[in-house]
């Protein structure tokens, strides 16, 4: 059996939380990543957006983009959009149940496809399509995203994460040899959930002092630390916290209390006042909070540069120029989306055109005809009850159209989001479409936590 999937179109996002925190699949892979005969190690440059790592990835001959997820424990796919042709192979439809608080979505597991990263092979390759349109993080991210991969990579290969270069060697395990590094720790970790989840132990400061820790190693998240209530840990919401949008699951929206910590232990590495969230207990139903105690996202582990070695269960870390910067977090309570494009006349050469991603596309490419052109559409998903927006009148469903006197369209998404992590105090100045009807708004960023 196969499908063909034809004619489908980009979407794009911006600064989410990618969890799939409880994706388990009971089958055993049978793919394998090998390098060509005689080739010990590869390099891979890499994008790092919202604090992910994207990695280009050729599935049947077709490029796609995805997350490298060490919180994943299979490829799925969940956008294929303007590809022409993306063929998968001898496929079944299942259903996989995530993070969330819906039903498990309908799927199709699909054998015997070739995967091809940098020079690494993977010629019997399985992997899960996921069905449902809504299970699209893309709209959100600020740049295109087709899926995920993790467990799948990083059991076959040594995988050295640069985060400052913002490259990825992939070495031969067989082959490796460990540089010293007298400023590095080197952690035993605990795979799990059939050995396809990397885990580790750290240090949380709590009122009553440091407290041991297991935390999912979760790449595929954008945030810092997930931490899990638990009276018996002593691990509890700081009173300075406020309820916030957490993140997108597959099986729906995610809320919890957003605060931060005073210290995280890595081996000798202390980091100070760390963005922690606190999902609701609904959405970690399942977990043994005696075995795990939280996920460490993103946002942590770029200021490291990582040797993940899941042949031999280490992971090293070693501090980067990230490292001594601080931790940051929305202060407007907007959460933008794209959600497609506008057509637009009275184009000019000053108008500096993006389609989601780091590239600045040329007018002939978006010409339609004489005086029109497409741009990117940026809508406000989300606003938090009692944020600056909120106060300001912003509402969820306004179309932005300037940022501070810029057109929205000569943003990034992700660099309109940064705008929003920056200092306290600065003044966001809004015009959007309403129904039709250009509206200005005004706030400043306001300290929560």
């Amino acid at each position: 059996m196969k499908i063909l999937l034809l004619n489908f179109c980009h979407f794009i996002k911006s600064r989410l939380l990618i969890l799939l925190l409880f994706f388990n699949i009971a089958l055993i892979a049978q793919s394998h990543f090998r390098l060509p005969k005689g080739k010990t190690t590869d390099k891979i440059k890499f994008e790092l957006a919202n604090n992910l790592i994207i990695i280009p990835v050729m599935v049947n001959g077709v490029e796609l983009s995805f997350i490298l997820d060490t919180g994943v424990g299979s490829t799925i796919i969940f956008s294929v959009e303007n590809k022409n042709s993306l063929e998968l192979k001898n496929a079944s439809k299942i259903y996989l149940k995530g993070l969330g608080d819906g039903q498990p979505v309908e799927a199709i597991k699909s054998l015997k496809n070739e995967l091809k990263i940098g020079d690494a092979i993977s010629s019997s390759h399985k992997v899960f399509l996921v069905l449902d349109e809504s299970i699209n993080f893309s709209p959100r991210m600020g740049f295109p995203i087709h899926g995920i991969i993790g467990y799948d990579l990083f059991k076959d290969l040594i995988v050295d994460i640069n985060y400052s270069k913002k490259i990825i060697k992939i070495n031969n395990p067989k082959t490796y040899t460990y540089k010293k590094c007298k400023n590095c720790y080197q952690a035993n970790i605990d795979l799990r959930d059939q050995n396809k989840r990397p885990f580790l132990t750290a240090k949380y400061k709590s009122p009553t002092g440091l407290i041991d820790i297991d935390l999912l190693v979760d790449s595929g998240s954008g945030s810092s630390m997930w931490l899990f209530e638990n009276e018996n840990k002593g691990i509890q919401v700081t009173k300075d916290s406020f309820r916030d949008f957490l993140g997108k699951g597959f099986n729906g929206d995610i809320y919890g209390q957003r605060t931060k910590i005073d210290e995280l232990h890595i081996g000798n590495f202390v980091m100070k006042d760390v963005t922690t969230s606190f999902p609701d207990k609904q959405y970690i139903q399942g977990i043994s909070l005696d075995k795990r105690q939280g996920s460490l996202g993103g946002s942590i582990l770029k200021r490291f540069n990582i040797i993940v070695d899941y042949p031999n269960k280490k992971m090293s870390f070693k501090k980067n120029g990230y490292f001594g910067k601080p931790f940051h977090y929305n202060m407007s309570g907007i959460t933008l989306q794209h959600v497609g494009f506008m057509v637009a006349k009275n184009y000019t050469e000053k108008d500096r055109v993006y389609l989601g991603i780091n590239k600045v596309v040329s007018k002939k490419t978006l010409q339609l005809s004489n005086n029109f052109v497409l741009q990117p559409k940026y809508e406000i998903s989300d606003v938090r009850p009692g944020s600056p927006a909120e106060e300001a009148g912003l509402q969820k469903g306004d179309i932005i159209m300037e940022v501070n006197g810029k057109k929205a369209y000569g943003y990034r998404l992700s660099d309109l989001n940064d705008l929003f992590y920056s200092e306290v105090g600065r003044r966001i100045r809004i015009k959007v479409d309403r129904l039709g009807v250009e509206m200005i708004f005004e706030f400043f960023l306001r300290k929560v936590i």
